[in-house]
Formats: structure tokens, sequence, C-alpha cells
């Protein structure tokens, strides 16, 4: 399926589906991206204010992505961002945590200067399996219109959302 801006209506939301970290993968990105002590080491991070091995929370961020990459975006007529706005790490990710992650659009207007393209913008967030919220970030993505809405030929086809 090809998403284009029409795809994305505001209130729409997206099951991004779940995925385990592991204590090697919090370790693994750790070692090559933040190599504080208590993302690498147990012993260390007994000792640190968390009491145990967490996850960075750039790592949670990064997983977030990933699987609205390969949930949405890959598939997708977005044309890139704008950057990301509002990034909080709510809650510690622990080994062994299943997040879940969520796309929901908070408002999509077509382009002021561009008619052939629409701006999106959109919460991320993960829970764990808990639920306790553990990651949150807002995002503004540019996708390609339909040619038939960007030309006036046709309105929007309201679009479907993976879940609700």
């Amino acid at each position: 399926m090809h998403h284009h801006f029409e795809d994305f209506p505001a209130g729409a939301a997206f099951d991004l589906g779940h995925e385990l970290l592991t204590a090697a993968d919090i370790t693994g990105y750790a070692r090559r991206y933040d190599p504080m002590p208590f993302h690498l080491d147990e012993a260390a991070a007994r000792h640190s204010p968390f009491g145990g091995l967490v996850a960075s929370g750039w790592h949670t961020g990064a997983v977030v992505l990933g699987r609205f990459v390969r949930t949405l975006l890959a598939r997708s007529a977005c044309q890139g961002s704008y950057g990301m706005d509002e990034v909080r790490f709510l809650h510690p990710v622990r080994p062994g945590d299943e997040l879940s992650a969520r796309a929901e659009v908070e408002s999509a207007q077509p382009h002021a200067k561009k008619p052939h393209l629409g701006v999106v913008s959109f919460l991320l967030t993960a829970t764990n399996q808990d639920r306790t919220p553990v990651f949150r970030m807002r995002t503004r993505l540019l996708f390609t219109r339909n040619s038939a809405t960007a030309t006036g030929l046709a309105g929007a086809d309201g679009g479907r959302e993976v879940t609700a």
C-alpha cells in the first residue's frame, strides 16, 4: 500500500506493533551510541539512580521510529520530516520490557506553498507491557498528496486507519 497525505486524517491512530528489548539489545545499543554505565553494565547500573540496567532513551526512540517506518512510512509517499519536537523519556525501559508503539495524527493540512504536498503532525508513543507510558515524541512529516486531490479533480478519500 502506498499511503498519501489523504490516508492520514486528523484523529487517525495506527498500531505500530510490539518489540521486546533484551539486556543484549540494551548494552549493544549503549556500547555504540550511549555508553553511560547504567546502560552498559548491570553492576554499575545497580548503584545508579535507576537501580539496574536501563535502555538509553534514544534507544527507546529508535525502536519506536523503526516501528513507525516499517509499519507506515516505508510504504508511503513520505517526502521527509521537519524534525522532532517534545521528545520525552517517560519511564525507564528495562531488559525484558515489551514496548507497544502507536502513532496518532494530531493534524493534517495541505502545504501552504506546495499544493502537491501535505503536512501531517504525528504523536508517537510507546508503553511497556504494564501499559506504563515510556516514550512520547511529536513529529511533522511531508507527504505527497493524491494526484487527483492535489489538482482538485476529486475529494480526499478519507484514509484508513490500521487500528483505532
